[in-house]
């Protein structure tokens, strides 16, 4: 840990209930659930393999046969051939003593069936993937209790912050934010003529622009780094930070970012979502300008997009580009029906200037590709999904999508028993086993999530987000009690 004087930062954030159910206070121990997940597709699949590495008891419901096989060859879980709004099915399943069920269908009425099943078979924990917006815009005939759902996740939210995030942030090559965006996690590729570069870790602390700011991690020519206060950011690094939202420009400054610079974004797409993406930029940056393949889909987006310049067109036109004034464009932002279209008019977009191009594809193949040949960022809607509900599931839950995730670096989430060698000490005594190898990168304790300093006290009962190399993982677990403290690592 920074051996730092500076207070540590603190977030509000709302602890989920389900954290309950896992994790027994008066005992120290973890209690695993048995969880009924509707649905094999990418989320379905992503949320049963992570689930399932954390030690729960896993049961998918899945309508399509090959999907079934794949998945019952792929993990160890019960794999049930129907519908989730069976309740044959879902029996077979094991609903009546199951802990949580997670409808992940793309389909609206079947999780919503689902999940008023599982009210009366008196499951406690009932999520939702749920695309109709009036479920979370509070419509009182639409509430989510009425149809037995506990915690709804929208997709269109997800994918909304996704582009929040990287438009917030320009250049930043990973971005993942905490309680309710509040708390802030980026990467960056260090360049000499950073105000960040050639400096340590103790002398960032002691900045003005830098004391709230954690470094967790550097990647340096594929070798990955735990910091300690007297690491050097050097040019290539690609350190990842954690940071409170207040502190975002003071960050930008260290990475040679002007906060304060005039942005424009081209949204493109025929879709709500991009119509969302558009109305959501019009409040955090200069200029937004539309473009619509569909002059239907248009003319009701002009309705919708007051103040927002709507072009009709293809984005695959480079006159139609140009009529934006894409050469002037910091963001470009492909948000339509195709995916092939997308990724091509960003690299259109690139090549005629643009500054970030930004493409939602919602499949997962040839992103590593897509990146490769010049498009900044690719946003899976349906991976983002996977991940809000692994996050509503395991707070503080870091995306496997990071490029840290990448490397031999754990991401551990373990709780504080009573008796652990790390509990009621600071950081900068008890974490002296392992510095160097692991670090501890935010605390969650109560409703409030925590940037630790080496002043930080860890206190019993308090979630811990440690970032470690694999070398460092028995010694981890050792200092908060015993393996079974941890809730595993969300390294896949």
């Amino acid at each position: 840990m920074p051996p730092c004087d500076a207070p540590a930062a603190v977030a509000t954030c709302p602890a989920p209930a389900y954290i309950e159910r896992y994790y027994c206070k008066s005992s120290g121990r973890t209690r695993l659930m048995k969880i009924i997940i509707i649905g094999a597709g990418l989320v379905g699949s992503s949320l049963a393999e992570h689930l399932l590495h954390q030690g729960h008891a896993i049961a998918v419901i899945e309508q399509n046969h090959l999907r079934c096989e794949q998945l019952g060859d792929k993990l160890d879980v019960l794999v049930v051939e129907g519908s989730g709004s069976n309740p044959e099915d879902l029996e077979n399943a094991g609903i009546e003593n199951a802990d949580m069920l997670v409808a992940s269908t793309p389909v609206d009425e079947v999780n919503l069936t689902a999940c008023m099943i599982a009210r009366q078979y008196e499951v406690p924990h009932r999520i939702a993937r749920i695309r109709n917006a009036d479920f979370i815009t509070g419509n009182n005939r639409m509430k989510a209790e009425h149809f037995g759902i506990t915690k709804v996740i929208y997709p269109e939210e997800n994918t909304l912050n996704a582009v929040l995030n990287l438009v917030e942030t320009p250049f930043a090559i990973d971005a993942q934010d905490f309680a309710h965006r509040s708390i802030l996690l980026r990467s960056y590729r260090i360049t000499g003529d950073m105000p960040i570069a050639h400096r340590n870790l103790m002398e960032l602390r002691n900045d003005p622009l830098g004391n709230n700011l954690l470094v967790v991690a550097i990647i340096r020519d594929e070798e990955v780094i735990i910091p300690r206060g007297d690491t050097v950011i050097e040019p290539g690094d690609k350190p990842l930070f954690i940071f409170p939202r207040d502190a975002r420009d003071k960050v930008l400054k260290l990475v040679g970012v002007d906060a304060g610079e005039k942005v424009k974004a081209i949204v493109f797409g025929d879709t709500h979502t991009a119509i969302n993406i558009a109305r959501a930029l019009q409040k955090e940056i200069d200029t937004v300008i539309y473009i619509d393949p569909d002059l239907e889909h248009g003319n009701l987006a002009a309705t919708k997009l007051h103040g927002i310049d709507v072009l009709h067109g293809s984005g695959e036109d480079v006159d139609v580009l140009k009529e934006a004034n894409v050469r002037f464009a910091d963001f470009f932002i492909a948000a339509s029906e195709h995916n092939d279209e997308n990724v091509m008019s960003c690299l259109l977009a690139k090549s005629e200037g643009a500054r970030e191009a930004i493409a939602i594809v919602n499949n997962d193949r040839h992103i590593d590709l897509f990146l490769s040949i010049g498009i900044n960022h690719i946003i899976n809607p349906r991976q983002l999904t996977a991940n809000g509900i692994l996050d509503a599931i395991l707070p503080g839950y870091v995306s496997a999508a990071l490029h840290i995730q990448k490397t031999d670096i754990d991401v551990l989430r373990l709780y504080v028993s009573a008796n652990a060698p790390v509990a009621h000490k600071p950081l900068k005594r008890s974490w002296k086993r392992v510095l160097g190898v692991s670090i501890v990168g935010a605390v969650l304790r109560d409703d409030a999530m925590i940037i630790p300093t080496g002043d930080t006290i860890l206190l019993p009962d308090d979630l811990v987000i440690v970032f470690t190399r694999a070398v460092g993982i028995r010694r981890v677990r050792k200092l908060f009690g015993s393996d079974e403290q941890a809730l595993a690592s969300s390294h896949a």
